[in-house]
């Protein structure tokens, strides 16, 4: 599929006359990767930042394809105007501009890398959304390899990841009844559970978020395609996240050497906090040092992953996670990173690894491999592109290759 995908693109850019334009909106993450990608691929690819002008600016441009990373419903509107087909990769739960009915628009085809979210879109009548992971650039990990050797990123646990203060714990928790905030505290204790956002949504009835609504005068609404209590689930699942991240941190920091890098709310919750990682100079460098590099995706993602493990695993390091239906999909437990199920399982597994070099070595090896074979930015952009040249063919994309 994958060859066949590069041919479909090769036909396409000598039909354009090899002038294919495609119009990048720039990220803090992965549009630059985008970018390169797509030119490896032979498209005359022009990086744009992120504002009104160069929006508005696509009107005398007029390039073949538009790319965003996350959903910009405003792009989609001028790109409907003009007919011209808007890419949008969704790299981040929630994004709630995705329930805008603008996705729906017949020049938008809408990636996203967790299929839950994308299945449920095309349930709610959105047909042009598709599952599509994330991916890792190995030429730009391979050149920090090369250049960057820092021994003060030699650490036995590392975590990178923000700590978010939730709108629930800032602006809903604080105004709560204790019958309304005891209700709300036993829906994100059944998070704990590793299908328990799966059933959210339904357990929120009209009188919770009645009660809610009146006793903390929080503007909770929803969207187009995006219930009220759908919304209200990711505010509770987002605070769970907050929660689980600090307790499993702690644990960790009972039993063993972790750091942790990241904005400074860690500062006040864990001893571990180190500061800081920037993405592209510090982070590569942490997760080729560290013995064991720890993701815990937020409960409120349902299947996909996030860039972590691709990172991770790009700078050859060796990953240890929670359980989400992609890493399995994607990869293989044992051989190209380990998956914990617990608490209790995360500190054992921790534990062995730490005693055992040559496993945990061999293990980051192979999933190096692994994916580098398969979870490139060239391979996304191949898919990206020859799924939406299907569409415009009238032929139906495929809604995911790995999912039916």
């Amino acid at each position: 599929m994958m060859e066949k995908g590069f041919r479909e693109l090769t036909v396409h850019i000598e039909q354009a006359g090899a002038t294919a334009s495609i119009a990048v909106f720039e990220s803090p993450v992965i549009s630059q990767d985008c970018a390169e990608a797509l030119q490896s691929l032979g498209f005359n690819v022009t990086t744009l930042a992120l504002n009104e002008d160069n929006v508005m600016g696509l009107m005398s441009t007029r390039p073949d394809y538009v790319l965003t990373i996350n959903f910009n419903q405003y792009i989609s509107e001028v790109c409907e105007l003009l007919k011209i087909p808007y890419l949008a990769w969704v790299i981040d739960t929630p994004c709630y501009p995705i329930y805008d009915k603008a996705i729906n628009h017949s020049h938008s085809f809408t990636f996203i890398y967790d299929a839950a979210v994308a299945r449920r879109l095309r349930q709610s009548g959105v047909r042009q959304v598709y599952h599509l992971p994330v991916a890792a650039n190995m030429e730009r990990i391979g050149q920090f390899q090369y250049e960057h050797q820092d021994s003060s990123f030699e650490n036995d646990i590392s975590f990178v990841a923000n700590l978010t203060r939730t709108e629930y714990r800032t602006a809903i928790l604080p105004h709560l009844s204790a019958q309304t905030g005891g209700c709300c505290q036993r829906l994100i204790d059944s998070l704990d559970q590793p299908e328990g956002f799966l059933n959210l949504s339904a357990q929120l009835g009209d009188e919770l978020l009645s009660a809610i609504k009146q006793e903390s005068g929080y503007p909770l609404a929803g969207d187009h395609y995006l219930s009220v209590a759908e919304k209200l689930a990711y505010l509770l699942g987002r605070e769970h996240s907050w929660r689980e991240r600090i307790d499993i941190i702690q644990e960790l920091e009972k039993r063993f050497s972790v750091v942790v890098y990241g904005n400074d709310e860690w500062q006040a919750q864990v001893s571990s906090y180190v500061g800081h990682a920037d993405h592209f100079t510090q982070m590569p460098g942490i997760f080729q040092r560290s013995k064991i590099n720890l993701n815990i995706i937020r409960s409120f993602v349902e299947s996909g992953l996030p860039m972590r493990v691709f990172d991770v695993l790009s700078c050859g390091g060796f990953l240890v996670s929670n359980d989400k239906d992609d890493l399995h999909r994607l990869f293989t437990d044992g051989k190209d990173l380990v998956i914990y199920r617990d608490n209790q399982d995360l500190l054992d597994i921790c534990a062995y690894y730490l005693q055992h070099d040559e496993e945990r070595r061999c293990i980051a090896q192979h999933g190096r491999v692994t994916l580098e074979k398969n979870h490139t930015f060239v391979q996304r952009m191949t898919d990206m592109l020859t799924t939406v040249q299907s569409e415009l063919r009238g032929e139906p994309g495929a809604f995911s290759r790995w999912y039916r």
